[in-house]
């Protein structure tokens, strides 16, 4: 058997218990966990890791469209000036 191999984040040291068999971490820092195993625990867990959506794919194309919706509408008020 091993030593636990998590770290304490203040003193930098390593965790003194022993490991979870066939693991590298204690039972405290997760070495009992299997992780989503059904389709419903994953997409709870994909979700859960989703903060806000800003950076999706439709998120980015959405702003593309509207930066260049306000390039046009600049350049189309820059015409008007010059008359």
């Amino acid at each position: 058997m091993s030593r636990c191999t998590a770290k304490s984040k203040r003193s930098k040291e390593q965790c003194l218990k022993w490991a979870v068999k066939g693991r590298t971490t204690c039972h405290m820092h997760g070495g009992t966990s299997t992780g989503p195993i059904s389709k419903a625990g994953k997409r709870r867990s994909r979700l859960a890791a989703l903060k806000h959506g800003n950076y999706t794919k439709k998120a980015i194309e959405n702003d593309r469209k509207a930066r260049e919706l306000i390039r046009l509408s600049k350049d189309r008020l820059c015409l008007f000036e010059n008359l």
